[in-house]
């Protein structure tokens, strides 16, 4: 069985895996003052919990955009397991070539939905991850990570505008109007439909790109996701679960390597 986890500054998002067949998943809250023995006793009711037998671990894959949190995750998950851990980063192979200025900057969560979305769909693609911020990133005809963009989410637009509270006010599938005819309308309709705008023009571009194509499958994620699904392209495929698939990609990839 093997465990993966996707480390960000809010939640840590916990998978297990038997082969490609999903097992259970989890988050938990990330806390700067939560110790690793503290981690690994949530980690060991939340799998129990899930019915995942910690003694059939046999292999863990952490993705992190968390440096200061990674250590501690990896002391938690060793108290459970003696199971092989591996980190995305340096020395463990993504599946595809990164062309960007400085390939380690490449985020752990970005390299975990190229090679998610490169699995499930194959390539060229391009991935739109919508969360607190918004990431549209391109997979060429070569099957290589060209670059992409970062732009502020709906979360980040809302507080930007002092407004965090108007959002949940819309519930999800609800038709947002372009045009506003009072203030909280005109906000929701900048933030919703201005940031699916946004990601909607950079697919666009992308597909206009020569090296990735008008063919490009469009592949959407994140946590705010489905906020924006309704105004994206009609051939986008919702992967909701894409950061840990491609968890699981890579370290399936990296034990036919090693």
């Amino acid at each position: 069985m093997l465990l993966v986890a996707d480390a960000g500054n809010t939640n840590i998002h916990i998978g297990c895996y038997d082969g490609k067949e999903l097992l259970c998943r989890f988050a938990l809250g990330v806390s700067t003052e939560r110790t690793y023995d503290e981690y690994a006793f949530i980690l060991r009711a939340l799998l129990r919990e899930g019915g995942c037998e910690i003694g059939q671990i046999d292999g863990v894959m952490i993705g992190s955009v968390v440096p200061s949190l990674t250590d501690t995750l990896k002391k938690a998950i060793a108290k459970l397991t003696d199971a092989v851990i591996l980190t995305v980063g340096p020395g463990v192979k993504t599946g595809f070539p990164i062309r960007l200025d400085n390939p380690a900057e490449l985020g752990a969560d970005l390299a975990a939905n190229a090679a998610g979305a490169i699995e499930q769909v194959g390539y060229p693609v391009i991935i739109a991850d919508l969360g607190t911020a918004n990431t549209v990133m391109a997979i060429d005809r070569d099957g290589a990570y060209i670059g992409g963009c970062i732009m502020p989410g709906v979360e980040m637009s809302l507080a930007a505008l002092h407004s965090a509270e108007l959002l949940p006010g819309i519930p999800v599938g609800e038709s947002v109007s372009a045009l506003g005819k009072n203030t909280k309308d005109c906000m929701r309709a900048g933030v919703l439909r201005g940031g699916a705008m946004a990601v909607c023009g950079f697919i666009d571009r992308y597909r206009r790109n020569p090296a990735v194509g008008s063919d490009a499958s469009v592949v959407v994620t994140g946590g705010q996701a489905e906020w924006l699904l309704s105004y994206l392209p009609s051939d986008a495929k919702h992967i909701p679960l894409l950061t840990l698939q491609g968890l699981r990609a890579i370290w399936q990839l990296n034990q036919k390597k090693h």
